[in-house]
């Protein structure tokens, strides 16, 4: 019987609410790369924000070499960051849709 929780659906939404963090994250990252003295921000792995129970936390990234004019933020990893957030999502979106088709099935419905 399907309760009112179902730990993979959690995992699929909490998933996506990462990847929306950071994609957020990496945004405001991309729009401040020309601004002297910003230091660039990363998100929280999903592991330990899952664990928690709540949205991952987003804070400056103490690794992140620092540019002549004390900026952080690298075009190419910021883009990578955006290209891992959309696969997190679709994969998310896709095992959401997956567990759902699958419920539907138990129940005894049709597609």
């Amino acid at each position: 019987m399907i309760g009112d929780k179902s730990a993979i659906l959690d995992i699929a939404k909490a998933m996506a609410e990462h990847a929306a963090v950071k994609q957020s994250t990496a945004t405001q990252n991309l729009a401040q790369a020309n601004t002297p003295g910003y230091r660039a921000r990363e998100v929280q792995d999903l592991a330990e924000a899952y664990a928690n129970g709540e949205l991952p936390k987003v804070e400056i990234d103490r690794d992140a070499p620092l540019k002549p004019n004390g900026n952080s933020v690298s075009l190419e990893g910021q883009i990578m960051e955006m290209a891992e957030a959309k696969g997190q999502h679709d994969m998310a979106l896709g095992l959401w849709d997956k567990t759902l088709a699958m419920f539907h099935e138990a129940l005894g419905g049709r597609r």
